[in-house]
């Protein structure tokens, strides 16, 4: 994994004719998906040398690992090692400002009359359609989100509603079995002492604090105070959803590659089909503050090496909360998916701030 936007120290270890030989064999190979041969290369070249130079030139470039020669007649393809030297050192990213106009209007749209789920499944639907991609969103970790408000509805004598809202516009629901004396009064006065209490931590944090204040609470008979941490204890019981991931595009995928490769096909379905594998994954990149590219062949050397997952961590006040990113081919457009992911990312973040 590392960062391409800040991978410029990457050491230059060709020479020019080389970087422009690699270059060349990179951006071919992105556009056809096949081996790059030497006359190929020798045409496109502005190094007016001939295929025999150019095919000692590949060589040198395939014993330094970048390049690689799939069979003895066939020309040259890029190596993880040579699509990480192209990207850090050679690729000059960019989105377009009318794409840009379009993704920003698009997520704004959706965010009016949608709630987190709907944004982070259509955020995930945008990009697989604006990288002919598998887009890819995953949602915040209930414990990393902080405490925007509770409330407490009373449903009926010796039944209460908790209505439990999350920076980023997350809700938990849930019905609590209470005493038949509690009253409507005293549930305002217990939503207020806590929303004063807690209002913007984090749930692992107040979970541990209402315990320990619990207890002080009984200590000292204030009565207010012990039923209301009472009531937030129970309704924080087991408030931990599992974080949803939103995958859109495998079939555009599927249909894009050649017949010959459905095998590594099945093996990125399987791989996405291993749920706490690919969020335990996620959750590591997701340390990163800004754009990531991993390389399927760091993950998995025999399954996943013609894959790698372009992602950008999205965040409210400066918290990471979750991922999106867009899964492909390791011989995808990284010229235009790695601004189009870190922009969408960037969007996605400004709107969950808008939610507070």
């Amino acid at each position: 994994m590392y960062n391409p936007l800040k991978g410029r120290g990457f050491v230059m270890s060709l020479s020019p004719r080389e970087v422009e030989v690699l270059s060349i064999i990179v951006e071919s190979y992105i556009k056809t998906s096949s081996p790059i041969g030497s006359r190929y290369v020798a045409k496109k070249s502005k190094l007016n040398l001939s295929p025999a130079s150019m095919r000692n030139i590949m060589a040198d470039l395939t014993e330094k690992g970048y390049l690689t020669q799939p069979h003895t007649s066939a020309g040259r393809i890029p190596t993880e090692k040579g699509f990480k030297f192209y990207i850090s050192q050679i690729l000059k990213p960019k989105l377009p400002q009318k794409t840009k106009h379009k993704i920003k209007k698009f997520l704004f749209e959706v965010s009016v009359s949608s709630d987190i789920a709907d944004l982070l499944e259509s955020t995930s639907k945008l990009i697989s359609s604006q990288a002919s991609q598998v887009g890819m969103v995953i949602s915040p970790g209930i414990d990393n989100i902080r405490w925007k408000y509770i409330d407490f509805v009373l449903v009926k004598p010796g039944l209460v509603l908790a209505v439990m809202v999350f920076e980023g516009g997350m809700v938990q629901n849930k019905v609590l079995n209470v005493d038949k004396k509690i009253t409507s009064e005293e549930l305002v006065k217990y939503k207020n002492f806590l929303n004063e209490r807690f209002k913007g931590q984090t749930i692992t944090e107040i979970k541990k604090k209402i315990i320990e204040e619990m207890e002080e609470a009984h200590t000292r008979f204030n009565e207010l105070y012990y039923k209301a941490l009472s009531l937030a204890n129970r309704a924080f019981v087991n408030v931990k959803p599992e974080r949803e991931i939103y995958l859109d595009g495998t079939l555009t995928v599927f249909e894009q590659i050649d017949k010959k490769d459905i095998e590594s096909m099945k093996e990125l379905l399987e791989f996405l089909e291993q749920r706490s594998k690919l969020l335990k994954l996620l959750d590591k990149i997701s340390s990163s503050k800004d754009v990531i590219i991993t390389f399927g062949g760091d993950l998995d050397k025999e399954k996943l090496k013609e894959w790698s997952i372009i992602s950008s961590p999205y965040k409210v006040k400066g918290e990471t909360l979750g991922l999106v990113g867009t899964i492909g081919p390791i011989n995808m457009d990284y010229s235009s998916i790695i601004p189009l992911v870190d922009y969408v990312a960037k969007m996605l973040s400004e709107i969950l701030e808008m939610r507070f």
